[in-house]
């Protein structure tokens, strides 16, 4: 309770949390880095959709996972340099500094409507699915 309290609202202030938060210092391994974005991209969506589009259409399906790493280096190395170079650590962060606050807002807020819509909700529905499969 009040101990959570008073952790939330010193890491509110920004005095280089921000950095520690979102970038764990700059002091994480390769390693710790991807597995860490593998294990917030995967979830029971894949194990079910995937697996289901694979079993209907054939493996067609899995050069959507085969080619992604592909476009995420380009990405990478395209936006990485333009975001070390402003000294920001998120996208909505970016988009304040290079536009205004409201589309920082908008786009936080746009986002966060879509994750809920396409990713939240088809999570719940395939681990519903899983579910009743097995019990």
């Amino acid at each position: 309770g009040p101990k959570l309290v008073s952790q939330s609202s010193q890491c509110s202030s920004d005095d280089g949390h921000a950095e520690r938060y979102f970038l764990a210092g700059r002091e994480a391994a390769f390693w710790a880095v991807g597995a860490s974005l593998f294990a917030s991209n995967i979830g029971s969506e894949h194990f079910i959709g995937l697996a289901g589009s694979g079993a209907k259409v054939g493996m067609c399906v899995s050069w959507g996972e085969w080619l992604s790493p592909f476009a995420i280096l380009l990405l990478g190395w395209v936006f990485v340099p333009l975001y070390i170079g402003s000294g920001v650590f998120t996208m909505p962060e970016f988009l304040e500094r290079r536009y205004s606050r409201g589309l920082r807002t908008y786009y936080a807020c746009l986002l966060l409507f879509l994750y809920v819509l396409t990713k939240v909700s088809v999570a719940l529905y395939a681990g519903a699915v899983v579910l009743q499969q097995t019990v």
